[in-house]
């Protein structure tokens, strides 16, 4: 077993604005390997190196997007005994680069790489993982977070700002919290009504207008909000919040919500399931830990591998 195997993503925000990154991680961790996977196949190749040669840590160097495809590609290759992970951030969101420490990527790199040299005790946290699953596509993708509706859009708007970054996405938010005590135009088209069906653990949920669906795993979800206060409540689950409230009446909840505190049950709609279906008479969007893809009119969520989170 080797101490510790580096994927790093350099088509991410951070590593492809700064050509020197691959240099700044290998000084951090001198001796680690090192894999750059610019593709799908690099990185299923990558996974299947670390399948052979068992790290005792696993450091991913990119955004959300890119831990998605991490997390799936060893998920496969290691038929979901995942290895023990350091998020390092360097994405255009990295919501959850917190989930991996404090400090520049290089910097939470060489703290992890001298703990493993030496020896030392690695501070770590159990967390599930959730797998999404469409009709046409098995075993599905892997990760923390996922939603439709209102949560695409607004991560549609923070891309669409051609910035990375806390700044970026808090304006955004700022902005969006602005418009919806006005009902102005931004949040109109944010809070755009979706025809949804929502199925928690083969319970309907009931039909009342829903501007969103969101689910994680992980209690924190960037911007200092930590709506998911049930995310970690049992083993093998995640949490689910149905956004039933237009733009003023969220707006209002936005501080309940940075200070973890339950929303208002007139709304939102609550759950900590194991498996959520959405369907819909028409194609959606929806996003994995940042990522946005298109669904065609039906979405399977399960809880996924579970798997220890490294803090450096």
């Amino acid at each position: 077993m080797s101490g510790l195997a580096i994927i790093a993503n350099p088509n991410a925000h951070r590593n492809r604005n700064w050509p020197v990154a691959s240099q700044a991680l290998r000084k951090a961790a001198p001796g680690a390997a090192l894999y750059e996977t610019r593709t799908e196949r690099e990185l299923r190749e990558a996974a299947e190196r670390v399948g052979r040669d068992r790290p005792r840590v696993v450091a991913i160097a990119g955004g959300d997007g890119t831990v998605t495809h991490t997390v799936t590609a060893l998920a496969e290759a290691l038929q979901d005994q995942l290895p023990p992970l350091a998020l390092l951030g360097g994405g255009s969101y990295d919501s959850l680069a917190p989930l991996g420490g404090r400090g520049a990527a290089e910097d939470r790199l060489k703290r992890l790489s001298e703990a493993i040299s030496t020896g030392a005790q690695l501070e770590t946290t159990e967390r599930d993982t959730i797998r999404v699953q469409l009709p046409s596509r098995a075993p599905g993708r892997c990760g923390f977070r996922f939603g439709v509706g209102l949560p695409v859009r607004f991560i549609e708007e923070i891309y669409g700002t051609g910035k990375a970054g806390w700044w970026a996405s808090s304006r955004v938010l700022a902005r969006a919290a602005a418009s919806s005590f006005v009902r102005g135009k931004f949040a109109r088209r944010l809070f755009e009504r979706i025809d949804l069906r929502v199925t928690i653990d083969g319970e309907e949920w009931p039909r009342v207008p829903i501007y969103g669906v969101v689910g994680s795993s992980v209690a924190e979800a960037g911007l200092g909000l930590k709506p998911f206060r049930r995310a970690t409540e049992q083993p093998g689950s995640f949490q689910v919040l149905g956004l039933t409230a237009g733009p003023r009446s969220f707006a209002l909840e936005v501080p309940r919500l940075l200070l973890g505190r339950p929303a208002r049950r007139d709304r939102l709609l609550e759950a900590v399931a194991e498996e959520v279906e959405l369907r819909a008479p028409r194609p959606f969007g929806y996003f994995l830990d940042g990522e946005i893809e298109a669904a065609p009119g039906r979405l399977l969520v399960r809880a996924g591998p579970r798997v220890e989170l490294v803090r450096s």
